[in-house]
């Protein structure tokens, strides 16, 4: 179940995060990084749906669990250009906000009219409430 909602998150995240900024929508392909493991495989499934109804190819960037934190936040730290979207995980997001890694949805989620209640509750609880 938890590897199901992020997943779920991961998704909702790259299809919200490729349309809300300008310079990524314009984007030919986007380039997807995640860990090397089943759910990724499935997101490359799901992205052939994205790619349909916008347009935008996908690329991904897959490796192990052993080397996905050091992997990424370098990636992330350095300000890399190989991510379009990074599915981080959910310890990083402290971390990763305050850094500035992160693109705020509030505007795009009141202009598409989009509300918290479109989404999955615990997904909303475990990534987007603080105790």
């Amino acid at each position: 179940m938890k590897s199901t909602l992020k997943l779920t998150l991961g998704l909702t995240s790259a299809m919200f995060a490729s349309t809300a900024v300008s310079n990524v929508a314009q984007a030919e392909d986007l380039t997807l990084c995640w860990a090397a493991w089943d759910p990724a495989n499935a997101l490359v499934e799901l992205s052939k749906d994205f790619t349909k109804e916008t347009g935008i190819g996908m690329k991904f960037e897959f490796v192990p669990w052993t080397n996905y934190a050091d992997r990424f936040l370098n990636e992330l730290n350095s300000k890399g250009k190989l991510c379009d979207l990074i599915i981080g995980d959910s310890q990083w997001i402290g971390g990763s906000a305050e850094n500035g890694h992160y693109v705020k949805l509030n505007d795009f989620f009141d202009k598409e009219k989009i509300s918290m209640d479109d989404f999955v509750p615990a997904t909303v609880v475990g990534y987007s409430e603080w105790p």
